[in-house]
């Protein structure tokens, strides 16, 4: 399915926006994510970190993260954000 583009762009926004909250959360910072950010060598993001954010943003949006192939290859924020937006738009057609 795709969305209209002002869909696109609001859903980017809510994600984005729950992304650097929970970023927050974990890393103990307050911090601008931009989609071009690389998730270990920008945000600064080990592994215990990093599934700590994807467990919560499975919590968050109701959606499997962990145990997705496609999120082995997500190296910025960008692509973590279309994940969530696509896992998030299955998840409301099914």
């Amino acid at each position: 399915m795709t969305l209209p583009d002002s869909t696109r762009a609001s859903a980017d926004t809510e994600t984005l926006t729950a992304l650097e909250e929970v970023y927050a959360q974990v890393k103990r910072v307050q911090r601008d994510l931009r989609p071009t950010d690389r998730i270990i060598q920008d945000l600064e993001i080990d592994s215990l970190a990093t599934l700590e954010i994807l467990l919560a943003l499975e919590e968050r949006f109701g959606v499997a993260l962990v145990d997705n192939p496609k999120a082995a290859t997500i190296t910025t924020v960008g692509d973590l954000v279309g994940l969530l937006d696509e896992l998030r738009a299955d998840a409301t057609t099914t």
